[in-house]
Order: C-alpha cells, then structure tokens, then sequence
C-alpha cells in the first residue's frame, strides 16, 4: 500500500544563511531520487519564512520509515532544524485516483 510521507522543518539560521550551490542542490535531488520505495517527491517552503519540508510517496511504510528515520530525521536535527514533523499517512488509492494523484508517476531516473 503506497504511503504518504509528509516532513516540515523550519530552517536553523546558521543554515538558512548557507545557501547551496545549484550543484549541490542538483546532487542533493539525486540522492534523494535514488531512495528505495520512493516513487516521488514534491519539495514545499512557506512564503516568506523558513518552514521547509516535503511530500513524498512510497511504495510502502517501510521504505517511507527508512528514509524518514535512517536520513531526513539524522540530517535535520545535525543542521540545527526546529518544529520537525514527519508524518505517514496511508493512501486511499481509489479516491486519490479520482482525483487525478500521480500513484503511477514512474520512477525518478537519476540525471
């Protein structure tokens, strides 16, 4: 069953200040596309603060927790990161395909 992993953070301002290159952007993407389980992400920031985060889709709770707990949660806390949330939901396939949800976008293919 696909799941839902929802992360919102807000940025540490030692961090906010240390802006990446569009290079290590690029090659964070990568890393990020290369997870197992994960058929997407769409990466999220409120307007005008420093509230970050991302939605992605698994293939399942496992990979989701892995990811979550192996690597998003050890890297936020090591840059200074507050609020952090990570959240799971289960997907409701049958609705969300009614409403046109990306539940068979292929794969990210690495740049």
């Amino acid at each position: 069953m696909p799941v839902l992993l929802q992360v919102n953070f807000t940025r540490s301002p030692a961090h906010a200040h240390a802006a990446k290159t569009e290079s290590e952007k690029l090659e964070a993407a990568r890393r990020t596309a290369s997870q197992p389980g994960l058929s997407w992400k769409i990466s999220v920031q409120e307007e005008g603060s420093e509230t970050r985060g991302g939605i992605y889709l698994f293939e399942d709770l496992a990979s989701a927790k892995a990811y979550a707990e192996g690597q998003v949660a050890p890297r936020l806390h090591e840059r200074g990161a507050t609020d952090i949330s990570i959240r799971y939901f289960n997907v409701n396939e049958e609705a969300s395909r009614l409403t046109r949800a990306p539940l068979d976008a292929p794969h990210a293919v690495a740049a």
